[in-house]
């Protein structure tokens, strides 16, 4: 269920952008299996009053780095403060965390409205046919990551320690 109700969830963004999803699914299979595969990703689902409302892939990664893997919300729960209720769980749950990195594609409008506004990313590059990333990506990645995808940023304000 988890794949499924999220390939909904992304490509009604490319539907909204572009009218149709005959564009490559987004997240590529391939690295939805890998993000699923990898034993630093944990899963999690995202609940509303005890309902499925979305999902998310955290990856540890080293030095205290983390990535968004995925986050997604479905459609019936948007624009509900859910998305920014499971980041702000997000943040909680992973209090080590000292930099926080993810992606979305440029079209994806209210991606970007969330992670720079709701929050707190900010853009640190923009991959493009100009400047590609190059690094663990798969072929098929590599061919829609040239229309265009932000890098996001979050360096976490160190918390001041509760016992001195």
């Amino acid at each position: 269920m988890f794949r499924q109700e999220m390939k909904c969830a992304f490509t009604q963004g490319v539907i909204d952008r572009f009218g149709d999803s005959s564009a490559a699914p987004i997240p590529p299979e391939n690295e939805v299996d890998k993000a699923f595969n990898d034993p630093r990703s944990d899963i999690f689902i995202i609940t509303a009053d005890g309902v499925p409302a979305g999902g998310t892939i955290i990856k540890r990664e080293e030095n205290k780095k983390y990535s968004l893997d995925l986050l997604f919300i479905f459609k019936e729960f948007l624009n509900k403060k859910i998305g920014t209720a499971a980041w702000q769980a997000i943040e909680s749950h992973y209090p080590d965390a000292e930099i926080w990195e993810t992606f979305t594609p440029y079209f994806e409008r209210r991606n970007i409205h969330f992670y720079l506004n709701k929050c707190g990313f900010r853009i640190v590059e923009f991959f493009c046919e100009f400047h590609r990333d190059e690094h663990d990506l798969t072929e098929e990645f590599r061919d829609i990551n040239t229309s265009g995808f932000f890098r996001f940023e979050k360096i976490m304000k160190p918390r001041p320690a509760l016992f001195q």
